[in-house]
């Protein structure tokens, strides 16, 4: 009883190993694929800039406004709407309003600025454009995580050989999205690019070829396989029902000297 007690905590045991690792694998599988989608959770600008740029753009309307104002007042002197001491009056008035108005915008236009660059992150706008552009090259680089894994697992030599291709193409694709979100300046060099182009190039063509030389070796087997259902046929059905007793031998001879000439060739 006590062996078939502890089989059975066994038996939970390994339930309980397969269900966490499942949980786990799952898990994990869930949050590659929903992190792309995590932008959506993040605001297009912070409470922050809001402020700012609310501020900033009230403040800059009214000096329009104000100018606006003024220019509409020159308009009617030089119409003879108003008299020059009214416009003068409105000048002293207005003028000073303006100059402050236009000072206050400059601030707070600088304000706003460098509220936006305090929000960038890694060089991009915000949070919601940074995780926008990682997302993808996130999910490129475990798919091709997952195709190195499923490369060591497989048997079949041809499959193999694709699997490693295209795992090296998520990697690299992604790796190289990946360098150029976090690269610090505005762009990679040139021959960065260059590279990535020769590498695809090169992955490519191995890709096309191992293609290629499988459906080749396909077809080829397809016609070992004809060949040897025409020999059967032409050694076995026709030597036993067309050809008679007393003649196999001589066709049996006259076959295997034809194969031989084949051979020869």
């Amino acid at each position: 009883m006590q062996s078939q007690s502890e089989q059975e905590i066994k038996i939970k045991r390994t339930h309980k190993f397969i269900y966490a690792k499942i949980a786990s694998i799952s898990t994990l599988i869930v949050l590659i694929f929903v992190f792309p989608f995590l932008q959506v959770f993040f605001p297009n600008k912070s409470s922050d800039v809001s402020k700012a740029e609310k501020t900033y753009i009230k403040t800059d309307d009214l000096r329009l406004a104000k100018d606006k104002e003024l220019k509409e007042l020159l308009f009617k002197y030089n119409e003879g709407k108003i008299t020059k001491k009214t416009l003068i009056t409105n000048i002293e008035n207005q003028v000073p309003l303006i100059e402050c108005l236009e000072y206050d915008s400059k601030v707070l236009l600088d304000h706003y600025k460098e509220t936006k660059n305090k929000e960038k992150v890694f060089g991009f706008r915000n949070a919601k454009v940074f995780v926008g552009h990682l997302g993808m090259p996130v999910v490129a680089f475990s798919i091709g995580l997952f195709l190195l894994f499923l490369f060591f697992k497989e048997e079949d030599y041809f499959f193999r050989k694709v699997i490693l291709a295209f795992s090296f193409i998520g990697i690299i694709t992604s790796l190289f999205y990946i360098i150029w979100i976090f690269y610090p300046k505005p762009d990679l060099p040139e021959s960065i690019y260059v590279l990535m182009l020769l590498s695809f190039a090169i992955i490519g063509s191995l890709v096309a070829f191992i293609i290629g030389k499988y459906f080749y070796a396909l077809s080829q087997i397809d016609l070992k396989l004809k060949i040897q259902d025409l020999l059967s046929f032409i050694t076995r059905d026709i030597k036993r029902k067309y050809i008679s007793k007393q003649d196999r031998r001589e066709y049996i001879n006259d076959y295997l000297g034809e194969i031989k000439k084949l051979s020869q060739k």
